[in-house]
């Protein structure tokens, strides 16, 4: 999905982003050490909050793996809150940290979207922080066995849509049911799409959703969240490190945005090429 033009859109529709890193769970952590490293942080990251563990995901391949992708997950046992989310005071960037996993990210809350190559700098010095906290701590090192890329997009009523019958128009190459089964009328839709990143370095999941804002005007949008996910390390025959992987989800996220919307979705978001990242 490399692209020797990369993409920039001016005015993206992206609400958040989400860079991360799951690493094989370490022996010694306690949630003692989620405090210890939020204090760590300093005083630009005031508000901690606690939150469930995410489960430990993994993108396999093969048939078997591949029908599994949207099967139910089952936890037995109840999910505890051994998470930390940490805002920072402008309320635009998020830490998220668990035994096993670290993410990084960046809530539009009105902003505009700052792209990837001032973001995952970010994730980078966080990333660097945690592990230095481990290693005095006698924690040992994290071993990274997934990279994920997650862009949030929501696409407001009276944008580039203004009706259920421009759904069709907006997205390419995505089956949407009928607008006009008469006399009924379509009110909304949802789906999910899975798309290899060959050879199998990982995933792109798509999922597209109408619904409500809940603001005070109860804004209607539509909302269309790309995940890229793949194996790191040692995680498979094809894995990349960390940061090869979140650079190939970068660009796979980006590219699926541009091959699943319209020309003049394009247009109205500012679409050029540029080489200066997205």
């Amino acid at each position: 999905m490399a692209s020797d033009h990369p993409i920039h859109f001016t005015r993206p529709p992206v609400t958040e982003t989400v860079l991360g890193v799951q690493f094989e769970p370490l022996p010694k952590f306690r949630n003692a050490h989620l405090g210890a490293f939020w204090k760590r942080l300093g005083p630009e990251w005031p508000t901690p909050i606690d939150a469930p563990a995410l489960v430990q995901q993994f993108e396999r391949f093969g048939e078997a793996e591949a029908w599994g992708i949207a099967g139910l997950l089952l936890q037995v046992a109840p999910i505890l809150p051994d998470r930390i989310q940490v805002r920072n005071r402008d309320e635009n960037r998020m830490v998220q940290v668990q035994n096993g996993r670290l993410h990084y990210n960046w809530l539009g809350q009105g902003t505009d979207y700052p792209r990837y190559k001032r973001v995952r700098p970010e994730f980078d010095r966080i990333l660097d922080a945690f592990r230095q906290f481990l290693a005095d701590e006698g924690l040992g090192e994290i071993r990274p066995n997934q990279w994920e890329v997650t862009y949030v997009n929501q696409i407001p009523k009276g944008t580039v849509w203004n009706d259920s019958s421009d759904w069709a128009a907006l997205f390419r190459n995505v089956v949407l049911m009928e607008a006009d089964l008469s006399p009924l009328r379509l009110e909304g839709f949802g789906g999910e799409w899975h798309y290899e990143i060959p050879p199998q370095l990982g995933r792109l999941h798509v999922q597209a959703q109408h619904g409500r804002l809940a603001t005070p005007d109860v804004q209607e949008v539509l909302t269309l969240t790309l995940t890229a996910r793949g194996p790191a390390g040692s995680g498979g025959k094809q894995s990349l490190d960390l940061d090869a992987g979140l650079n190939r989800g970068h660009a796979a996220v980006v590219q699926a945005f541009k091959a699943l919307t319209s020309k003049g979705a394009h247009e109205y978001w500012g679409l050029t090429h540029d080489n200066s990242g997205t």
